[in-house]
């Protein structure tokens, strides 16, 4: 998983107004990031993902090319056998987007990968090619029966979807401390719950060791919540119970998928200063905070890799 991306996922990929997170004088997100070409969102945010699963699968080419069948890429994001029109036409619309999608950055160049004082873009993809096949079954519903369509995806090789990333994004991941993406977990999770999960799995936020607990393993953060704090996150209601109700509905659905979570509350109320907190046990050898380190090294789960 790029660290990046999945820091400004609640900020990239949702409308509205982007925020900037503070923990103990840390940034730990950017308010600065913005997509121009298209208005993105979860579904973006995981095709995204899947693309970067498959390049690191495919050994991390440099000229960022790669292929898969549809029912392989599928697979990945949603995790069913059995995609279904409704969630295939998704998929392909999606990575339309993000080939038309720009990424503008303030103050930085792409090009050297440093500040800078100009606003430069690039393109996440600069190549993408879908069969004629998947183009006719999903495009013109009823046009291919659903026998016909599996026998000609299903006999297809890897090149029914082809893509190429932009060089510099390439580049930009094989310099990249990746870590491992968890998405039998990501799969579960929608909204505000999937970025949630994606910020607080990060080894961007300064967990401490929870005073008074007799685990020696569970750690917690604190959170303001501030309105710039809570855009950050993307959760834009306009009143702060309405911001605490959402983060507390989605921390339980994080809690629901992710046992790693003990406990996902946003406090406060008349006359307090709201702040969520967020208690954890510490990773040891969780898929999400351990460090990539290599193709060889990377380990499909069972339904990934049939």
């Amino acid at each position: 998983m790029d660290e990046d991306a999945a820091a400004a996922a609640g900020q990239l990929f949702g409308s509205g107004p982007s925020g900037l997170l503070v923990i103990d004088s840390r940034e730990l997100l950017t308010s600065t990031a913005r997509v121009v070409g298209a208005q993105l969102g979860e579904v973006h945010f995981k095709v995204w993902m899947a693309l970067i699963t498959l390049h690191v699968v495919h050994g991390m080419p440099e000229d960022g090319k790669g292929s898969s069948t549809i029912a392989e890429f599928g697979s990945i994001v949603w995790g069913e056998k059995d995609l279904g029109g409704t969630n295939s036409r998704n998929l392909l619309r999606a990575l339309s987007d993000l080939r038309g999608a720009r990424f503008t950055l303030p103050g930085y160049d792409f090009a050297t990968q440093r500040p800078a004082e100009a606003v430069s873009d690039t393109s996440l993809l600069i190549n993408l090619k879908i069969d004629d096949t998947i183009l006719k079954a999903y495009s013109n519903p009823g046009e291919l029966s659903a026998h016909e369509i599996g026998r000609r995806t299903g006999g297809k090789s890897r090149g029914t979807l082809g893509w190429r990333l932009h060089p510099d994004y390439a580049q930009h991941l094989a310099d990249s401390d990746l870590r491992r993406f968890d998405w039998s977990k990501a799969q579960r999770l929608r909204g505000s719950a999937l970025a949630l999960w994606m910020v607080f799995t990060s080894p961007r936020v300064p967990y401490r060791s929870m005073l008074g607990s007799s685990a020696r393993d569970v750690e917690c953060v604190d959170v303001p919540l501030s309105v710039e704090h809570c855009q950050a996150l993307g959760v834009r209601n306009a009143a702060d119970a309405g911001r605490r109700r959402t983060l507390n509905e989605a921390g339980a659905r994080v809690q629901a998928a992710d046992r790693s979570f003990i406990a996902f509350e946003a406090h406060g109320g008349r006359g307090k200063q709201s702040f969520l907190r967020v208690v954890r046990h510490r990773p040891s050898e969780s898929p999400v905070g351990r460090p990539y380190g290599g193709a060889d090294q990377l380990t499909l789960d069972a339904q990934l890799a049939s």
